[in-house]
């Protein structure tokens, strides 16, 4: 045997396999609001630039030596940012998913590297897209005319709007608001690309909300939905029958437990086609006795359901997993390596591990031997975490058990692991704030470069500072709020598909997004760009109004 027979070790690489997913989806995403980004700031600077580019022309630059110059200046900045990148992601990033592994596997200390091959991709990757963006929004203003260029750009035609043709909404929208509406659709690029911004930077915050809310989800649904029982106490195998009876009976008469189901469990091993997986098999004594216990209801219709003869259970991930449904014929291999064909009758609801459910009829058929329970599963009534740790100590005081697992324990466990995903949900939503920050502000300096002597021309006509800021942010506004809406449809779309990907194999996630965290969403997108409207505010309060309007000579 190789170390691929040691469960744990498959686990480990099946489990890690999933962090693959997650490097196909959200390099696209940060490349494409990158080349956004990139495609905004460069037009800025071009477009400020056009009186000197003509210049050059007129003095006999060539185009090839004039973009020269602004290449050069974004594949410098480039570098940087993309060499700063790589050496943050290795030491942030991978230290945040091993932390969290850490708590599922006993696994070496990990060392930070960077993979020069990964590296270059990145880097090249990055250049490239950024280059690629400079070069296509360099080459449209140097082919141009030099004379086109020393003069200033002029102003975007405006055009006759959709709602211009419903006469009982247009009517009553004052002035102001009809000067937005068409400019919303004047400068269709700036339109789009605030759009698509935005609604990026919501989905991947709301994604990171989202996968918190689907995995924290998942503890109070497999502890308090599906297993309801807080001990499982373990009983000697070389008990007899009357000394089985007896510890049972004492433990069941202690007045601090309120609930008790005879089981039998062990292990056994699913298999498919060339598939397999480890599971835990629990067969009750009775399936009354185990109602309050453990709730075995179909993973579709949440209703409770009963184990039929000769027929197994199986919990849904691991059907997912094999590739199984109901009616199909399985082969279970028990601990002495026999396998045994049985028929699929139920999938049912889990959330943690693998488990088969069967009746003692179908298991004395299944091992042809005698059914004999060896697990006491016990609900206890209200006690203190002191409490409990007194009644779970006196339990296994006693030499009839052999161990003793508390499940509320085990769910907090399992539940400070999950605040660790807190570290990745912070890195999302830092980023894409920071990202929303970067389009909003560029678009914005942007919008007030192109028309600087057009709000010079209000101001002079008697517009205040408070009525330029309006009729400039008005805009961004509605499309910040377009961009959300559509971003938080995005964002549940994605926060479905990466839960889909990523999940572990021992795991079932409930893929869900909490109310509020749509809330949260907007709300934090809001706050950017209430951020920059402010900038914006003191950057219309600094136009000089003689300036910009000569400037023209």
């Amino acid at each position: 045997m190789d170390r691929t027979y040691y469960v744990t070790y498959t686990e480990y690489i099946d489990d890690t396999s999933s962090i693959n997913n997650l490097a196909k989806i959200f390099p696209i995403i940060f490349f494409t609001v990158s080349i956004l980004i990139s495609l905004v700031s460069m037009n800025r600077m071009v477009e400020e630039d056009r009186q000197e580019i003509g210049t050059l022309k007129s003095m006999g630059f060539t185009n090839k030596h004039i973009m020269t110059k602004y290449i050069l200046f974004s594949l410098f900045a480039t570098s940087i940012g993309a060499v700063s990148g790589s050496f943050l992601g290795v030491l942030i990033i991978p230290n945040v998913i091993f932390n969290i592994y850490s708590l599922l596997f006993s696994i070496p200390k990990m060392y930070n590297t960077i993979n020069i091959v990964y590296f270059v991709i990145c880097l090249l990757i990055t250049i490239g897209c950024v280059l690629g963006t400079t070069y296509f929004t360099v080459i449209k203003v140097v082919r141009e005319k030099p004379s086109q260029l020393m003069r200033p750009k002029a102003p975007k035609s405006g055009n006759r709007v959709f709602l211009e043709k419903l006469p009982f909404i247009w009517k009553r929208l004052n002035f102001s608001n009809k000067v937005t509406v068409r400019n919303l659709f004047r400068y269709k690029k700036r339109f789009y690309m605030t759009i698509v911004g935005i609604m990026g930077c919501t989905a991947l915050i709301l994604t990171g909300f989202g996968i918190k809310d689907s995995i924290t989800k998942m503890i109070p649904n497999q502890f308090e939905n599906v297993f309801c029982y807080d001990f499982q106490i373990t009983l000697k195998e070389s008990l007899t029958n009357e000394e089985k009876e007896n510890i049972i009976n004492e433990i069941n008469n202690d007045n601090r437990i309120e609930k008790t189901a005879k089981v039998y469990m062990t292990s056994g091993e699913l298999i498919h086609n060339s598939d397999s997986e480890t599971v835990q098999i629990i067969v009750p004594e009775s399936e009354e006795t185990l109602e309050g216990i453990i709730n075995i209801n179909d993973v579709k219709t949440h209703e409770k359901i009963a184990l039929k003869d000769n027929e197994i259970c199986i919990t849904d991930k691991v059907s997912q997993l094999l590739g199984v449904k109901v009616g199909d014929t399985i082969v279970l291999k028990n601990a002495d390596d026999v396998e045994l064909k049985t028929k699929i009758s139920d999938i049912v609801e889990n959330y943690v591990s693998h488990y088969i459910f069967m009746n003692k009829t179908t298991y004395e058929q299944l091992y042809q031997e005698e059914y004999n329970s060896n697990v006491l599963l016990t609900r206890h009534i209200k006690l203190t975490e002191d409490e409990t740790n007194q009644l779970s100590t006196e339990i296994m005081n006693k030499q009839e058990v052999t161990a003793l697992s508390n499940i509320t324990a085990l769910a907090n466990s399992i539940q400070d692991m999950m605040t660790l995903l807190d570290y990745v949900v912070v890195i999302l939503i830092v980023s894409a704030g920071l990202l929303a920050f970067v389009v909003l502000y560029n678009l914005a300096n942007v919008n007030i470069s192109e028309r600087i002597r057009e709000l010079a021309t209000i101001k002079v006509l008697g517009f205040y500072d408070k009525e330029v800021y309006t009729y400039v942010t008005k805009e961004t506004v509605i499309l910040t709020i377009i961009g959300i809406i559509l971003g938080l449809g995005a964002g549940y779309l994605l926060n479905y598909y990466i839960l889909g990907t990523c999940e572990i194999n021992m795991l079932r996630f409930t893929k869900t997004v909490a109310p509020i965290s749509y809330v949260y969403a907007a709300g934090i997108t809001v706050i950017f760009t209430i951020i920059v409207n402010i900038a914006t505010y003191f950057s219309l309060k600094k136009i000089n109004m003689i300036e910009s309007l000569k400037s023209i000579e």
